[in-house]
Formats: C-alpha cells, sequence, structure tokens
C-alpha cells in the first residue's frame, strides 16, 4: 500500500513537471486569428469543360466605394463590413467567334476569395448581395446552386448561374450589379475583384478597364500604397500598373489572359474615419493654442490607423501615428494641469507598442514611464493613472524571468561581438606594425602581446536546458531515487 502510494505522488509529480515544461509562459500571449472575411467580385467564368467559341471582347468594371452603416452583430466589432461597402456594376461584351449559335448557363461565384483561399466556404452564409443580371438591356433570372469553390475545387460554395445564348458571329452585352462588403479590420477594409475567372473563355479578354470610385481624394492615408498586413500579405491596390485621379484607382488590361496576379485588390480606410482626421487636422492648424483641439486630432489619428499589437502598414501608418504623438505633446504644453490628458496618452503608448514591449521583453519604453511617473507625482489620485502603472508593473512582473534572459543574451551577445572586434583591431594592428618599415631592430620577448579575457556565458542550467525545465526533472528523479533506496532488499 505504502508503495502504491509512493507510485501516485511520483506519477502526479511527473505529470506537474510535463505540465511545467509544456505549458506556455502566459495564456495571455495568444497570438491573432485571420480577419473577418467577406466575399469578392468576380467577372463572368464559362461552364467547366465547355470547348466554347465565345470570346470575352471586353469588360469594364466600376466599384464604387461608399460609408454605410448597418447593424452590427455580436462578434463582428472589428469587421469594417458594417460601416462601408461597395456598389459594383460589370459591363461584358461578348462575341461569339464560330459559325453556329451556342446556348449553355453561365456561372459567376458569390463566395469567391483567392486572398483568402478556401476560408468562405465555412461561412456558407456569407455571399453577394443584390446580385442581379441584364442580357442585352433585359433583366435576367438566375439560380443559386452550390459547386465547386473557386479557390478550393474540394470544398462547395454559393454559385449564381444563368443561361444565355450567343448567336454566331454577334456581340451580346451582360451587365451585372451587386454590393461587396470589405474583409479585413477595422478601421481598414480591403475589396477583391477576381478577373482570373474571366479565363475559361475563347482566347483573352480583349480590354478590361477597373474603376475604384472613393468618396474622397486618393491619399496614402485613405487607402494603403504600400507595405503589407500583419499576415504578411500586400495592402497595395493590386494589380501594378493603375493610375490614380483625385478620388479614382484605374487599371486597363489590354489582350489579357487572366491569371492569380492579375486580381485587383484595394485596402481603404472607412470613409468617415478619413474624414474626421481631415476635420480634426484642420481644427487643429485653425486653433493652434487649443488643447481640446491638438486632442481632437490625436483622437482622429486613433480611428485613422491599424493597430494589432503595435501599429501597422495600412494608409498612413507608423508615419500617421507619430503626429498623434505631437499632437499629445502639445496639448500637455498647452494644459499641463489635466490628468485626463496624460492617461489619455499613456493609454495611446501603451496601444502602440507599450504593451508588446511589456509583456514580450519586459521592458517599459522611456517615454511612456516618464509620462506616467509625471503624471501621477502631479495627480497621486488619479484613478485612471494608478490604473495605467498597475498594469505596467503587473506586465513588468510577468515577464521578467523572459526579461532577465533576454537581457543576459543580450549581454554575452554584446560581449562576444565585443571581443571579436578587440581582435580584429588588434590583429589589424600587428599586421599594420609587420608591415611598416623600421630603422630600429626589435628583440621578441617571448611573451604574447595581449592576453584576451574570455567572459564566460551565463550559465543556462544543467546541460544547457533553462532551470525551469531541468529542476522539476530532478526533483523527480530524487523521488525515484528515494523509492529505488528504500525498497533496496536488505543483504544481511
Amino acid at each position: 500500500m505504502k508503495s502504491r502510494s509512493i507510485f501516485q505522488i511520483c506519477a502526479a509529480l511527473v505529470l506537474l513537471a510535463a505540465a511545467w515544461i509544456s505549458s506556455p509562459p502566459s495564456t495571455t500571449r495568444a497570438d491573432i486569428g485571420w480577419p473577418p472575411l467577406s466575399p469578392g467580385g468576380s467577372s463572368l467564368e464559362a461552364p467547366q469543360g465547355v470547348d466554347t467559341n465565345v470570346r470575352m471582347l471586353a469588360e469594364e468594371v466600376n466599384l464604387t466605394i461608399e460609408s454605410f452603416e448597418r447593424p452590427v452583430p455580436a462578434g463582428g466589432e472589428q469587421s469594417p463590413a458594417y460601416h462601408m461597402r461597395a456598389l459594383v456594376e460589370a459591363v461584358f461584351t461578348m462575341r461569339n467567334l464560330g459559325t453556329a449559335d451556342e446556348a449553355f448557363d453561365v456561372w459567376f461565384p458569390l463566395a469567391a476569395s483567392l486572398r483568402y483561399p478556401g476560408m468562405l466556404p465555412y461561412t456558407p452564409e456569407n455571399i453577394v448581395s443584390d446580385f442581379k443580371v441584364w442580357v442585352d438591356g433585359q433583366p435576367t433570372a438566375t439560380e443559386q446552386v452550390q459547386a465547386p469553390d473557386v479557390s478550393d475545387p474540394a470544398q462547395q460554395s454559393a454559385w449564381a448561374r444563368f443561361g444565355m445564348t450567343f448567336p454566331a458571329g454577334k456581340d451580346v452585352t451582360v451587365r451585372v450589379n451587386y454590393t461587396l462588403y470589405p474583409s479585413g479590420r477595422r478601421p481598414f477594409g480591403g475589396f477583391e475583384y477576381i478577373l482570373q475567372t474571366g479565363a475559361g473563355w475563347k482566347d483573352s479578354i480583349g480590354k478590361a478597364v477597373i474603376n475604384v470610385y472613393l468618396p474622397d481624394t486618393v491619399t496614402a492615408e485613405s487607402v494603403s500604397l504600400s507595405g503589407k498586413s500583419i499576415e504578411g500579405l500586400p495592402i497595395a491596390p493590386q494589380p501594378t500598373g493603375y493610375s490614380i485621379e483625385n478620388n479614382v484607382i484605374h487599371w486597363e488590361l489590354t489582350d489579357l489572359e487572366p491569371g492569380a496576379k492579375d486580381n485587383i485588390y484595394v485596402d481603404v480606410l472607412e470613409p468617415e474615419r478619413y474624414r474626421a482626421l481631415v476635420r480634426a487636422r484642420a481644427q487643429a492648424a485653425n486653433s493652434p493654442d487649443s488643447a481640446d483641439a491638438q486632442l481632437e486630432l490625436a483622437n482622429a489619428i486613433q480611428g485613422a490607423v491599424m493597430i494589432v499589437k503595435s501599429v501597422g502598414q495600412h494608409g498612413g501608418g507608423v508615419t500617421l501615428a507619430d503626429q498623434a504623438n505631437v499632437a499629445y505633446r502639445r496639448a500637455l504644453e498647452l494644459a499641463p494641469q489635466r490628468a485626463e490628458i496624460y492617461a489619455e496618452y499613456a493609454r495611446w503608448l501603451m496601444r502602440t507598442g507599450g504593451w508588446s514591449s511589456l509583456m514580450f521583453k519586459g521592458v517599459c519604453p522611456p517615454e511612456l514611464c516618464d509620462l506616467v511617473s509625471r503624471g501621477l507625482s502631479l495627480f497621486p489620485e488619479n484613478a485612471d493613472l494608478i490604473q495605467i502603472n498597475a498594469e505596467i508593473q503587473s506586465l513588468q512582473t510577468e515577464a521578467a524571468p523572459y526579461a532577465t534572459q533576454a537581457a543576459l543574451d543580450q549581454t554575452a551577445t554584446a560581449d562576444g561581438a565585443a571581443r571579436q572586434a578587440t581582435q580584429q583591431a588588434l590583429s589589424a594592428t600587428s599586421t599594420a606594425a609587420a608591415l611598416q618599415p623600421s630603422a630600429t631592430s626589435i628583440t621578441p620577448t617571448g611573451k604574447p602581446l595581449f592576453t584576451p579575457t574570455v567572459t564566460p556565458t551565463p550559465a543556462r542550467g544543467l546541460t544547457g536546458f533553462e532551470p525551469f525545465i531541468w529542476l522539476p526533472l530532478a526533483l523527480v528523479a530524487l523521488v525515484f531515487m528515494l523509492i529505488s533506496i528504500r525498497q533496496r532488499p536488505n543483504r544481511s
């Protein structure tokens, strides 16, 4: 019975050790998921397996982005799809180059995304809305069906299909209208238009014209013109070769054999956020000595940058975020007696890098800690500043083991680099001295020119493991050793 109890204790210790070793440093260090997704627009698609003589002579797409508010469901708070939309009108000129009439179903994907392949089929209710078709000016009925997904044929997704007849040698005009909602995270949203689905028609697409209309002038703050998302995807308008004039992004492609590289994508700041930024900037310029105007500008900038752990590259990115810092500093100069400015600025610094630095490095950015310290010295009873300070201290305490190890590793790396630099400098000096002609005879002393100083790398524990790994293992080994001694037969 006693042996069984000892065995149970050992088993529990083994499980605890395994849990300790395998558990992550903190449950709050979870990574982010994919952004909320919406389907993109698309070109018309010929039926699979049909050898057609119908060519798409021309395709003109006008995608008009506008502010549009609708109820936000639970879980949709980060989605831009409830704050803007795009009204799409696409006109296709089709010509049957053969000598015989052709009749078949034409297809349009209602849940397509090649930017986020294979993900939309998991939300089958998420489809293009208000899809309508006219053929030679006449309304045409459509049928919604399930068929292999554009990006992942192993899955099924929603399509619209409608019957058409293409008389030999004649042009037929097809017009489609529908509404798109953006994918991504607020305050930016991405709109996708897939030209690639037009590859199944005869020959190439003669000419494709795509116009994206924004409600305001295109700037580097209202549209992402460079950079990548946090997932590593490009956010500048795709493909390259576009032009910008006032509020329009324009592509004109000829003799196009569309592939993945030709699909259209734009990443746009919510129109109301951009307009708020423009208004606040004008107000701050008109009232340079108003602390409230500076705070309005800082708040408008907060609403116009993407922040996921730190400032992203969307729109104005870090450059725009730095302008918020300037506005907050100016507000403090104008109204140093207002505690809420210290608290607001500290919260902003936490969001734009302070939290990440504290969580993953255990390091408080100097401006953040200095700001909170100054604020508390002036307003020691301010609840917001007290809470921020407590949060900073909590994060530093939590990250202390990792910060200590990172500092030791950094010190060891710096020491190694310094020794290497010293060695190289001395070697260079010795080489230069050897090459320098001298009239004086030098008698070797038999001693080295210098003795290198070796700084030992901080110990990481037994066999190179961290203490949090080898300590529980050593404890388990000790318990087993005691059991072995206790159960060893008496030789007397």
